[in-house]
């Protein structure tokens, strides 16, 4: 699974995937945390310009997710049968997308504290066991993610800023499916 990058291309965005080892992280591993003083203030400072309209990343990176992964959008009983037109114009979807990016926002704010990331992520893990999420569906929000934090970054995006994302990702990941597994064994 590699995440999407965008690149300014006379005006129009393409897709080039990130190599799938940065994004890839096995249940059974610990998550690699590099995220080194450098990166964590990357992350602050670019989640403080994102903050004005977070729910718009959070929309952009379900509809991304919807388009890529059809049958995830049929895990969601709110958006199954939905046209693209009526799921970017949902209240739920919109509701559903704030309240992930709100996630992100609140792993930022433990980011000098690992385990509260990890007690964090972890019960979302388990209350996802509810909705009878898969696994995969988890990786497959990263490359779509990424995705939406470079479109909305655009010029000011940078590798060394999409290494510091997709570490935080990765971290985040690794403790919900460690969660939306825990019960499963």
């Amino acid at each position: 699974m590699g995440a999407n990058n965008v690149k300014q291309n006379g005006g129009q965005h393409s897709n080039k995937a990130i190599s799938s080892d940065r994004m890839r992280n096995s249940i059974e591993d610990e998550p690699v945390l590099n995220l080194s003083e450098e990166h964590k203030e990357l992350l602050k400072e670019t989640w403080i310009t994102l903050k004005g309209d977070i729910s718009k990343v959070g929309v952009i990176t379900f509809m991304k997710l919807f388009e890529t992964h059809p049958d995830v959008q049929d895990a969601f009983l709110p958006f199954r049968g939905l046209s693209t037109t009526d799921m970017e114009q949902s209240a739920i979807l919109r509701a559903h997308a704030l309240r992930v990016m709100m996630t992100v926002d609140k792993c930022l704010n433990r980011i000098d504290s690992p385990s509260k990331v990890e007690g964090l992520m972890g019960e979302l893990g388990r209350r996802h066991l509810n909705y009878n999420i898969k696994p995969e569906y988890i990786d497959m929000m990263g490359e779509q993610f990424i995705y939406a934090l470079r479109t909305n970054l655009d010029d000011r995006w940078s590798p060394e800023l999409e290494k510091a994302w997709i570490a935080l990702f990765n971290m985040m990941k690794f403790y919900m499916r460690r969660g939306l597994t825990e019960k499963q064994k």
